[in-house]
Formats: C-alpha cells, sequence, structure tokens
C-alpha cells in the first residue's frame, strides 16, 4: 500500500502518525516535571557556553553575566521560590537584549579581526567567544519560549487549582517553578 503524503511504502497511514506526532508533542508541553528537565538542561549548556566564552582575551565581560543570570537560574529552580523566577524571567528578557546589542556592536569586529595585528591564539579565543555567544544566545532565546510555557503552566495551575479541598503539601509545590503536574493520558499509549 503506497502512502498519499511521502509516497513510501508502510501500512500505517502518515495522517496518523502525524496526528500521533501531534498528540506526543502537545502532552510533552503540558508536562511540567519534563519542560522543567529541559530547562535545567538548557541551563547547564549556557553554562558551559559562558565558562568557554569567557576564556577569551577580549570581549567576554558579556559572557560573564550571562554566566551569572544562569547560575542564578539554577538556584531559582532549586529554592522554588515564585520571586526567584520572576527576577529571573527578567534577568533573562534583559540578558536577550544584552546580547543582542553586544551582537549589533561587536560581531563585525571580532569576525573581521585583522591577523597582522594580533597572533592565531588571540584570534582563535575571540572568534571562540562570538561561537560561544552565538550558541548561548540560541539557547537562552529557546530557554525563554520554555520558560513561557512553564509559567504558564504554573500559572494555570496554582489559579486553577480548585477553591476546594487541598493536598496536604500544597504550599510545598503551589510555586509556578514546580507545580503538580497533571495526569496526562495521551502519552504512552
Amino acid at each position: 500500500m503506497m502512502c498519499n503524503c511521502c509516497s513510501c511504502c508502510c501500512s500505517c497511514s502518515c495522517s496518523s502518525l502525524t496526528l500521533h506526532l501531534r498528540d506526543e508533542l502537545s502532552c510533552f508541553l503540558r508536562d511540567y516535571d519534563r519542560l522543567q528537565y529541559i530547562a535545567i538542561i538548557l541551563i547547564y549548556i549556557q553554562i558551559g557556553c559562558a565558562l568557554i566564552g569567557s576564556l577569551s582575551a577580549l570581549y567576554n565581560g558579556v559572557l560573564l553575566i550571562n554566566l551569572a543570570i544562569a547560575l542564578f537560574a539554577l538556584v531559582a529552580i532549586e529554592s522554588s521560590s515564585q520571586s526567584l523566577g520572576r527576577t529571573y524571567a527578567v534577568l533573562l528578557f534583559c540578558a536577550i537584549l544584552l546580547d543582542t546589542f553586544w551582537f549589533i556592536l561587536f560581531s563585525h569586529d571580532i569576525w573581521n579581526i585583522s591577523s597582522d595585528s594580533y597572533g592565531v591564539y588571540f584570534i582563535f579565543s575571540v572568534k571562540l567567544a562570538l561561537a560561544m555567544q552565538i550558541v548561548g544566545f540560541s539557547v537562552r532565546l529557546s530557554s525563554s519560549l520554555l520558560w513561557i510555557q512553564m509559567y504558564r503552566l504554573g500559572v494555570s495551575y496554582v489559579e486553577g487549582g480548585g477553591g476546594g479541598a487541598r493536598e496536604p503539601d500544597f504550599d510545598l509545590r503551589s510555586s509556578f517553578l514546580s507545580p503538580v503536574t497533571p495526569c496526562c493520558c495521551c502519552c504512552w499509549e
């Protein structure tokens, strides 16, 4: 049997595969614990990029600022403090703006650095800082989208948690940084 959308020979239709993948993605985006796990991985990637890029001979100040913000994010997640989480959200937005201005001001100079004036290792370290800044910026941008989804899930749980009876440990997980993840029945069927 030929598949209509990709002309491959298969017994299942691509539309059911597409629907299944869409359901899995939708379920994944509603699972707070998985999103938080991915957010922590992205923070560790930011820390790694900042540490490697800060070894540069020049232009490493913004990388050190991004390192401090990423370390603050780990503290915010581990403490499950809503106020620290909101502060990190503001710092993340400021870091993205800072990265944008840094790219506008310095990327052209770094890309066109002259090998006549500087040594090979100097040029390598500066271009490595630029590469780490690009990777870090990409991760921060995707992380910000993830944090927006986490905030939406946390706020919807805290606000929509119902005015009725609460679990005995409700106060331990009432923050948007660690709400109770509702059961998602579509993920593993």
